[in-house]
């Protein structure tokens, strides 16, 4: 979605004269947080009769996201100042260009605004919907690739067969989580864990593991600070913009914690489950 500089009626811009003393702008701030990438815009808009009708609802900020790509784009809109998207980053690859816009929410009939340059001065202007009313300009944003090891549990969790036992237990080493899973469990889980179910049978033994894991260090984070996997953990958290310390003290419960450092497993886990049904049928 570009803007274009010739348009019919008057529009806020930097490239154009169609007003005095007004602007338009947008702070963009983007980051990455469990596999999605995190865009919050603040528009700054200098312009009592575009906020107007913006406080009518007949106007809102609206928000073009583009991949080239992916061909990824998305249209977001608000009538608040500051708007929050996020996307999936399997959506995004290289670079996302985003543009800022005030756009007509409906009709405007005869619309007049006493900020407007001497040449639309009594020319009452009726604009479409969807019409640009404003142009805030354009942001680049680079994506940055990161380390494999930031981004899943392969590292610190190993699943490990136990013949004696009779549930699956937790085991916390120096350097790993260690997952103990009974002979019979173990074999279905080697048996199975490739197949088109993968998903959900991991999220059926790390999922609950990792709860379990988190409940754990709660009760005593000091005991486990110098072991990697603890390390590991912090740094995930970290790098996607969440303070650790949000799940010690209860800020951030635990079972969404661990639902957080697996990537939404139930979401993937019914996917799978729905496209192995639909196959069956």
């Amino acid at each position: 979605m570009k803007f274009n500089p010739s348009l019919p009626y008057p529009v806020l811009s930097k490239g154009n004269d169609s007003y005095n003393n007004s602007s338009f702008n947008v702070n963009v701030v983007a980051k990455k947080s469990f596999g999605q990438l995190v865009l919050e815009a603040e528009f700054e808009l200098n312009n009592a009769g575009l906020k107007n009708l913006i406080n009518q609802g007949k106007a809102v900020f609206a928000l073009h996201i583009e991949c080239p790509h992916t061909s990824f784009r998305i249209l977001d809109k608000d009538d608040q100042q500051t708007l929050t998207i996020k996307i999936d980053e399997q959506y995004l690859r290289g670079r996302i260009d985003v543009h800022a816009f005030i756009l007509a929410n409906e009709r405007i009939i005869d619309y007049t605004n006493m900020d407007w340059n001497s040449f639309y001065t009594g020319v009452p202007i009726t604009y479409e919907k969807g019409n640009t009313l404003a142009f805030g300009g354009a942001v680049e944003i680079v994506l940055h690739e990161e380390a494999k090891e930031e981004q899943n549990l392969t590292s610190i969790v190993t699943i490990r067969r136990v013949g004696n036992r009779k549930f699956i237990g937790i085991e916390l080493g120096a350097d790993q989580i260690l997952v103990l899973i009974p002979e019979k469990l173990y074999k279905q889980y080697a048996e199975y864990g490739g197949s088109r179910l993968k998903d959900t049978i991991l999220s059926l033994i790390i999922l609950p593991a990792l709860i379990d894991v988190f409940h754990t260090i709660k009760a005593e984070p000091s005991a486990y600070e110098d072991n990697r996997w603890y390390q590991v953990l912090e740094q995930i958290f970290d790098n996607n913009h969440i303070a650790f310390e949000r799940v010690l003290n209860d800020k951030l419960p635990v079972i969404e914690a661990a639902q957080l450092v697996l990537r939404d497993p139930l979401v993937a886990s019914f996917t799978e489950i729905e496209k192995f049904l639909a196959q069956e049928d």
